[in-house]
């Protein structure tokens, strides 16, 4: 924020005029903050936020009929301060139980700016591993993409629409559907991706949680971190980054290629390819499936419930809900959440 949006004053009645898709302002503690870039980002949809378009929304975000919100969301809001209400039209407002008001909780740390290209000040950084941590899984919000590389080449390497991954995939899929009929019955093949499919829901559910959550565990250094931002801290860091939401396919042949070294020890030649080709069909509805609870909204109870889910991954605790299709194998593990919202 710059000195003079710090001094940007505005009344209440200007505020409330900001209320639609095109201009969505709304007023917390009477610091005006503009929503516009954010409406659709809002992890409980947009549809919640146009509710308060223009309003106070203080006690709204301390409303449990509404949604509690934890700090994190105090964090992303600052990103949007504009101003502040006029001296007129300022309130006295209660403090919450905790005796402060939640925007004096959020701690600003000097760890990086997402306005600026991210992979050389990871590289260039010195953060400890308990500060990177913890600043790691922090949310951000920017309007854009995030820049990694200032290199336009190494940029386009990092980034992934959600439509390349079944256009990538799917015709893969059917060569080793074609070559695996070439081997096994139909039935036999059936089974096999059957199988394939069900088995991802267990693969899926422990590359998050061991490999993408190694977290604690990684050591102590940059380049330990480095590896830990991109292969995952990036999007815990920027979770509503519309590129990077789903896997490069370069990363995921890498990791699919390593897959099926494995399989080519326990399978025949023929059910190789069907199973292979049920793995490569869950992850590729796992992959839109991640896209769409980050941008995709539903009357659906189902999908909302999950949509909810894992955002409180994301926003309240990334060392629980480590499903994305599904929440089953957080239930075999005992990974669930500790309390409901």
């Amino acid at each position: 924020m710059t000195a003079d949006t710090k001094q940007r004053e505005y009344s209440r009645a200007e505020v409330a005029k900001h209320d639609g898709t095109g201009a969505l302002w709304v007023i917390r503690g009477n610091q005006v903050f503009d929503l516009t870039t954010f409406h659709t980002d809002h992890p409980g949809g947009s549809d919640i936020l146009m509710q308060f378009g223009g309003q106070d929304i203080t006690e709204a975000m301390r409303d449990s009929d509404v949604h509690v919100h934890a700090i994190q969301a105090y964090r992303v809001l600052k990103d949007f301060y504009i101003g502040e209400v006029m001296a007129e039209d300022r309130q006295t407002y209660a403090l919450p139980p905790s005796g402060k008001d939640e925007m004096d909780c959020v701690e600003e740390e000097e760890f990086l700016d997402i306005n600026k290209p991210l992979f050389m000040q990871m590289w260039n950084s010195k953060f400890t591993k308990e500060f990177y941590l913890r600043e790691v899984h922090r949310p951000r919000h920017l309007p854009r993409p995030a820049v990694f590389f200032a290199n336009p080449v190494l940029e386009t390497l990092t980034r992934t629409h959600w439509w390349v991954i079944p256009i990538y995939w799917v015709p893969i899929i059917c060569t080793l559907l074609h070559m695996g009929a070439q081997y096994e019955s139909a039935e036999a093949m059936f089974v096999g991706v059957v199988f394939g499919v069900v088995s991802w829901t267990l693969l899926e559910y422990s590359m998050h949680r061991f490999l993408f959550h190694y977290d604690e565990n990684i050591p102590e250094g940059t380049l330990a971190q480095v590896a830990h931002f991109l292969l995952h801290g990036v999007h815990h860091f920027l979770p509503m980054d519309q590129l990077r939401l789903v896997m490069p396919p370069a990363l995921s042949t890498f990791l699919g290629l390593n897959i099926l070294a494995v399989l080519s020890l326990v399978f025949s030649a023929g059910m190789i390819h069907a199973v292979s080709a049920g793995l490569l069909v869950g992850y590729v509805l796992y992959d839109e499936c991640h896209y769409w609870l980050h941008h995709g909204t539903s009357n659906n109870k189902r999908l909302s419930a999950l949509k909810t889910y894992h955002l409180r991954h994301h926003y309240k605790d990334f060392k629980a809900g480590f499903g994305i299709t599904s929440d089953f194998w957080d239930k075999v593990f005992g990974t669930q959440f500790a309390t409901s919202d």
